[in-house]
C-alpha cells in the first residue's frame, strides 16, 4: 500500500503541475488574442463609451512615459472620428488585461533551479532550460506589446500637437482646449513651446514674454531654445519693445529655425537694423535669407533692391559682392549700381576696370550680345574721362641734392625730349636759340623754388602735336602718388613715364595700377611690373646680362669654373647672386667669390691672395726651401674665367682691379663684365695689357650702326652739341627715347586711344626697332631687349663679332 502511495503521488503532483502550467499560457494568450479580435472589441464597445476623460491636470511622473495610456480623452477621440471616420477600433480599445501580475508568477516560479531541485529530484536542468527559455519568450512578447503600446500613445499625441500648430493662427481659441487636453500628456519642454505660442496669438504678449525668457533662462540648450527664443522677439515686439540682444541665442535661431520662422526672423533683425539707421547690416540680414536654398524663396527681391540702392559706397557693394559671389542675382545688381554710382561720382577710371573685368567674363563664354552692350557703356565713360591721347606725364627726381639723380634724371629728361623733336628734324638747328633748349629740359639740381618749372611743374608741348606734362617726385613715394593723380585725373594723360628710383617707382605704379593707367617705369628695379597688369618696365635686365654673358663663356670658352668679383652695392650683389645662381644650373662651379668696396678700396692683394692660392697653409720646411732657392711661390689658377660685376658707374674701379692680372699671371684668364664696363673711360684704364680681349655685355652700344641709332646721334649732337660739356648719348636717354617713340607709334592708330587699349597693345607688340635693338615687353610687362656681346680691341669698344 505505501508502495502504491509513494508511485502514485509523484504522478498526481507532475500532472498538477503541468495543468497549473497550461493555465498560465493559455491565459496570456487569451488576453492576447482579445486584443486582436475586432468581434471581441465591437461587442465590447460600451465599456470605452461609458469612460470620460476627467481633465484632471496631474503632473507627469516619470513611469508615466513609458506606460500605455488606458484612454484617450473626449476631444482626442472626437477629432479622431472626424480625421478618419472608417477606422472605428482605436477608439473602442478597452484596458489591456493586467498581465504584469502574471508575469510576476512566472518569475518567481522559475526563480531558481536549486529549489526545484530540492523538492522534486527528477527535475533535469535539461527541462529547467526549457521552462526557463518559454519563460523568457513570453516575457519578450509581453515587452514587444507594451513598445507597441506606447508607440501608439505617442503617434496619438503627436498628432494632437501638430493639429495644436495648425489652428494656432486660424482659431487659437479652439488650439487652447486642445492642448488644455493634452497638457499633462506632454514633455515639460514639447508643453512650455506650446504655450508659449498660444499665448502670442491670443494676444497674452506679456505672458508669453515672461515664460520664454523664464525657459531660455533654465534651458538655453534646448532644441525648443530657438523656437522659443523666436516667439519671445515676437512678442517684444508686439509691445514695441526692444528685441532680445542676446548675439549667441540670435546666432543659433537664424540658423536652426524652420524656413519659415528663420525668413521672418531675418527680417526682424533687418528691421531693427534699419531703425538704428545700420543700412548695411540690415542688407545683410536679408541677402543671408537670399543665400539659404530653404529661405530663398521668401525674399522679397524689391524691398531688398530698394535697400542696395540706398548704398552710396562702392566699397560697401564691392564688399557685399565678396560675402556672398554665387548669387548671381547680386552679382548683376551690384554690376549695375555700382557703374551707375561710379559715374555719379565721377570715378570713371574704377568704372572702366569694373567693364574691363566684366567683358573679359563675357568674352570667355562667348556671349557676343552681353560683349557689345559693355563696349557701348565703355565709350561712354571713355568719353566721360576726356583723355587726351597726345599726352603723356613724366614723373622724375627733378630736385634731387644727388648730383648722380640728377644726372640720371637730365639724361632722362634728353632721351624724351629728343624723341618730341625728331619729326621735327630738319629745321630744328636753324630754329634753336642758343637758350632755347636748356630753358625747357635743363633741370638744376640746386634750385631751391618748388614752384619753378626744373622742379616739376613743367610741360613741354609743340602746337598741333605731342605734349609732355612732367612733374618731380622729389624721390617721397607719397608725392609721387599725388603726382600720379594729378596726371590722371586733372591732366587726363593717357600714359605715364618714369619714375627712375625704386621707391617712387613701386609707389607710382601702385598708384597707376589703382586708376587703370599705363605706365612704364624707367627704375632699375626688375620687379616693378609684377605690381599691376598696367605697369612695364624700360631699362637694364640685370637678369639678361648675365644669363647672355654665361651662355657665351660655356659655349664658345667652354669655362666652367668661374671667380666672381662683385662691388658692394644693390647692383653689383645683385648680378654676383643671378651670376653664381645660374652657372650652378648649368652644373658649373663657383670656386670663389669676393667683393669690394665701390669707393675707397686701396687694395686687392688679400683678395687675390686667396683666390689663386697665394694664401694657403705651407709648412716651414717648404718655405724655408723657397727662401734658398729664391724662388717666389706661384699662384694656383683653378679657375677659367673671372666674372667682374661692378655695376652702373663703376668702371673706376676697373683701374684698381685690371693691374693685377699682370701681377698675378692672368693675362690667359677670361675677363667677364656686366654693363658697367661699357663706358667710354674703360680704355683708359690702366693695366688693361693684362687683360686679353674681355668680355661685357650691354643692351646699349653708341657705335651700333642700326638706322635708330644713327638718327639719334644725329638728334643728340644737332639739338645739344652746344651744350658745354658735351657728352654723347647715354643708356638713360637711349632708354627714355625708345619709351617715348614706342609710345607715339602707338598712340597713331585711334584704337589705341584707351588706357586698356594701349595697355593691350603695348603687351601684344611683337617687335619695336629700337636704339636698344629690337624690343618688346613679355606678359609680365619686363623689357626684353637684344643683349650685345662687346669686347676691348686697340683701345675701343667694339662688338665681339
Amino acid at each position: 500500500m505505501l508502495l502504491r502511495i509513494v508511485i502514485i503521488f509523484p504522478i498526481l503532483l507532475s500532472a498538477l503541475l503541468n495543468f497549473w502550467s497550461y493555465q498560465t499560457i493559455t491565459g496570456t494568450a487569451f488576453a492576447q488574442s482579445l486584443l486582436s479580435d475586432r468581434q471581441w472589441l465591437e461587442q465590447n464597445s460600451e465599456v470605452f463609451s461609458k469612460t470620460k476623460f476627467t481633465g484632471q491636470k496631474i503632473p507627469l511622473r516619470p513611469s508615466d512615459l513609458s506606460s500605455t495610456p488606458t484612454d484617450l480623452p473626449e476631444p482626442v477621440r472626437a477629432h479622431l472620428d472626424t480625421r478618419n471616420p472608417s477606422f472605428s477600433i482605436a477608439q473602442e480599445v478597452p484596458q489591456k488585461p493586467v498581465l504584469p501580475s502574471v508575469q510576476s508568477e512566472n518569475r518567481n516560479t522559475f526563480s531558481s533551479s536549486s529549489f526545484l531541485s530540492r523538492f522534486f529530484p527528477w527535475f533535469s536542468s535539461k527541462e529547467q532550460s526549457v521552462a526557463l527559455n518559454s519563460y523568457a519568450a513570453s516575457e519578450k512578447q509581453t515587452g514587444e506589446t507594451q513598445k507597441e503600446w506606447a508607440n501608439l500613445e505617442y503617434s496619438g499625441v503627436k498628432m494632437l500637437v501638430t493639429d495644436i500648430e495648425n489652428l494656432l493662427i486660424s482659431d487659437p481659441e479652439a488650439a487652447r482646449e486642445m492642448y488644455e487636453e493634452v497638457e499633462d500628456q506632454l514633455m515639460i519642454e514639447e508643453r512650455t513651446r506650446l504655450k508659449v505660442q498660444l499665448l502670442y496669438y491670443l494676444n497674452e504678449w506679456a505672458s508669453a514674454e515672461q515664460l520664454a525668457n523664464a525657459f531660455l533662462r533654465e534651458r538655453p540648450q534646448s532644441q525648443m531654445a530657438s523656437l522659443v527664443f523666436y516667439f519671445l522677439n515676437k512678442s517684444l515686439l508686439s509691445q514695441n519693445k526692444p528685441l532680445n540682444q542676446n548675439l549667441i541665442m540670435r546666432e543659433h535661431a537664424s540658423k536652426s529655425l524652420q524656413p519659415k520662422f528663420r525668413s521672418d526672423f531675418l527680417h526682424m533683425l533687418s528691421d531693427e537694423a534699419l531703425l538704428k539707421g545700420d543700412l548695411f547690416t540690415a542688407i545683410q540680414y536679408r541677402l543671408e535669407e537670399l543665400n539659404n536654398l530653404e529661405t530663398a524663396k521668401s525674399v522679397n527681391l524689391e524691398k531688398l533692391e530698394n535697400l542696395l540702392k540706398k548704398i552710396q559706397s562702392p566699397e560697401e557693394l564691392s564688399i557685399l559682392l565678396g560675402n556672398y559671389p554665387n548669387l548671381t542675382w547680386l552679382q548683376d545688381k551690384i554690376f549695375e549700381m555700382k557703374l551707375e554710382l561710379l559715374a555719379k561720382l565721377k570715378r570713371h577710371r574704377e568704372a572702366l576696370k569694373l567693364l574691363d573685368q566684366r567683358l573679359v567674363v563675357a568674352r570667355k563664354i562667348g556671349d557676343q550680345e552681353e560683349v557689345e552692350h559693355l563696349e557701348q557703356i565703355q565709350v561712354r565713360f571713355i568719353t566721360a574721362l576726356n583723355v587726351s591721347p597726345r599726352r603723356i606725364g613724366v614723373i622724375l627726381p627733378l630736385s634731387s641734392s644727388s648730383s648722380k639723380v640728377a644726372r640720371l634724371a637730365q639724361e632722362t629728361l634728353n632721351g624724351l625730349w629728343l624723341a618730341l623733336r625728331s619729326n621735327e628734324f630738319p629745321d630744328l638747328s636753324d630754329n634753336m636759340s642758343d637758350n632755347a633748349t636748356p630753358q625747357k629740359i635743363e633741370i638744376d639740381g640746386n634750385s631751391e623754388d618748388p614752384d619753378d618749372s626744373a622742379s616739376g611743374l613743367a610741360s613741354i608741348k609743340f602746337e598741333g602735336s605731342w605734349e609732355l606734362v612732367v612733374r618731380n617726385s622729389h624721390l617721397n613715394p607719397e608725392i609721387t602718388k599725388s603726382a600720379v593723380r594729378e596726371l590722371v585725373e586733372s591732366e587726363r594723360v593717357i600714359a605715364l613715364i618714369g619714375p627712375l628710383a625704386r621707391k617712387t617707382s613701386e609707389a607710382a605704379a601702385e598708384e597707376a595700377e589703382r586708376l587703370r593707367v599705363p605706365l612704364i617705369s624707367l627704375s632699375l628695379t626688375d620687379s616693378i611690373p609684377e605690381l599691376g597688369e598696367f605697369i612695364f618696365r624700360n631699362n637694364q635686365s640685370w637678369k639678361q646680362e648675365v644669363y647672355e654673358l654665361l651662355e657665351y663663356a660655356t659655349s664658345e670658352l667652354q669655362a666652367c669654373r668661374f671667380l666672381i668679383l662683385y662691388a658692394k652695392t644693390r647692383e653689383g650683389r645683385q648680378k654676383m647672386k643671378l651670376f653664381w645662381d645660374a652657372a650652378l644650373l648649368k652644373g658649373c662651379e663657383v670656386v670663389a667669390v669676393e667683393g669690394f668696396k665701390d669707393e675707397g678700396q686701396k687694395s686687392l692683394v688679400n683678395e687675390f691672395d686667396t683666390f689663386t692660392g697665394k694664401i694657403q697653409r705651407m709648412s716651414a720646411e717648404d718655405k724655408e726651401i723657397l727662401n734658398e732657392l729664391k724662388e717666389k711661390e706661384e699662384p694656383i689658377h683653378n679657375f677659367d674665367a673671372v666674372f667682374v660685376a661692378i655695376g652702373s658707374g663703376g668702371v673706376s674701379n676697373l683701374r684698381l682691379i685690371i693691374p693685377y692680372s699682370a701681377v698675378y699671371k692672368m693675362k690667359k684668364t677670361t675677363f667677364l663684365g656686366d654693363s658697367g664696363w661699357n663706358d667710354s673711360a674703360l680704355p683708359f684704364a690702366p693695366g688693361l695689357k693684362g687683360v686679353r680681349y674681355p668680355v661685357f655685355v650691354d643692351s646699349f652700344f653708341p657705335k651700333s650702326k642700326t638706322p635708330a641709332m644713327q638718327n639719334l646721334l644725329r638728334l643728340h649732337e644737332r639739338i645739344l652739341y652746344r651744350h658745354q660739356n658735351y657728352i654723347g648719348p647715354t643708356a638713360y636717354t637711349a632708354y627714355a627715347y625708345d619709351t617715348l617713340m614706342m609710345l607715339m607709334q602707338l598712340l597713331e592708330d585711334e584704337r589705341n586711344h584707351s588706357h586698356r587699349n594701349l595697355r593691350d597693345s603695348l603687351k601684344n607688340m611683337q617687335i619695336y626697332p629700337g636704339v636698344t635693338g629690337n624690343i618688346r615687353f613679355n606678359e609680365k610687362g619686363e623689357i626684353q631687349h637684344e643683349m650685345q656681346l662687346l669686347t676691348l680691341r686697340s683701345g675701343k669698344i667694339q662688338p665681339l663679332n
